[in-house]
């Protein structure tokens, strides 16, 4: 078990009356709280940003994306991709408004300690200036008493030297009494002031203890919320990353779910079945003479043409004679 420590009202005292090195360290302290508070303030505002942004971004990424030419389980893995992108992008959103709520936490936290402290500090402060006036006051009078006890002092000395002189005259002494008795009373009226100006300090010393003992309890209920606050939220922050990155994740796994079943057999396979033509190349283009004789393609590798049969033409009475053709002659072309 931890050992009890000490507070903020027993560990930060002065030695001298009037030093505030105690009361400085506190007040530097809720300071610099204040602005760690705020850079975290700082910090969440930004990570808001930075995750709207992140959402923005990523729907302009679905939305320039295209892909629909793929077919199969890659064309179905890559829209899932899509999907889960989007899905993603929806995610940072609810993280930038999840984000933005605990914004507003700290900085209504923030707002509500700045205030406590500027009020706790002003109050204070009046009670040490008091304590100083109070003291230099009484530092003054106590000047004024000790000068007027040696200017006592010395008329006392006076006297006595006159006294005992065999030649001092009645008039000489009766002038050193009469001072003597003037600086009685100036020593006494200095001794009164004095002793009224310590009970002044004294009660100054107490008010300002009262209220130190009292800010140093608030300041240190201030700190222990501080941490204690702060703490939860930076808790919470990382709730929201890590809730972030399950969902993250659970979208990659829907796709890498549909990836497994995608194999590169059955994608060629399905091209195929989609848009195949026929089973068979196209037949040869053969060779058609112009003239009707059935002469082979040069490329079939056969013999030599036989000769073509001249067709006889139907003789025009009047325009051509009977011409006997043998039928030997060869027609040339």
């Amino acid at each position: 078990m931890m050992t009890r420590g000490f507070t903020f009202t027993e560990a930060f005292w002065d030695n001298d009356i009037i030093g505030t090195s105690g009361w400085d360290t506190v007040c530097r302290r809720i300071k610099d709280g204040k602005k760690v508070s705020s850079d975290f303030a700082h910090f969440v505002k930004d990570r808001v940003k930075a995750e709207s942004d992140y959402s923005k971004a990523l729907q302009n990424l679905v939305r320039r994306a295209d892909g629909r030419e793929e077919i199969g389980v890659l064309g179905e893995s890559w829209r899932n991709l899509k999907a889960q992108t989007e899905k993603i992008s929806l995610l940072h959103d609810e993280a930038a408004v999840q984000f933005n709520t605990l914004l507003d936490e700290i900085n209504k936290f923030n707002d509500e300690q700045s205030k406590l402290k500027k009020q706790t500090e002003e109050h204070v402060k009046k009670y040490i200036q008091s304590k100083k006036n109070e003291y230099q006051k009484t530092m003054s009078l106590k000047k004024s008493y000790e000068d007027k006890c040696k200017e006592f002092n010395n008329a006392e000395e006076n006297l006595k030297t006159i006294k005992s002189s065999v030649t001092t005259k009645k008039n000489e002494l009766e002038k050193a009494e009469t001072k003597l008795q003037k600086n009685a009373e100036s020593r006494e009226n200095a001794d009164t002031a004095y002793q009224s100006a310590i009970e002044n300090l004294d009660a100054a010393r107490k008010s300002w203890e009262r209220e130190h003992s009292q800010a140093c309890a608030v300041f240190e209920d201030m700190e222990r919320k501080r941490i204690d606050v702060l703490r939860d939220l930076l808790w919470r922050v990382t709730n929201v990353e890590s809730l972030a990155c399950v969902k993250h994740d659970e979208c990659a796994e829907c796709v890498r779910k549909v990836l497994e079943h995608c194999d590169v057999d059955d994608e060629i396979q399905e091209f195929i079945s989609r848009n195949k033509g026929q089973s068979k190349p196209p037949e040869p283009i053969l060779y058609e003479n112009y003239y009707g004789v059935m002469k082979p393609s040069r490329l079939s590798g056969r013999g030599p043409v036989p000769p073509l049969q001249q067709k006889h033409p139907t003789p025009v009475e009047g325009l051509y004679s009977s011409v006997d053709i043998q039928e030997t002659s060869p027609v040339r072309f």
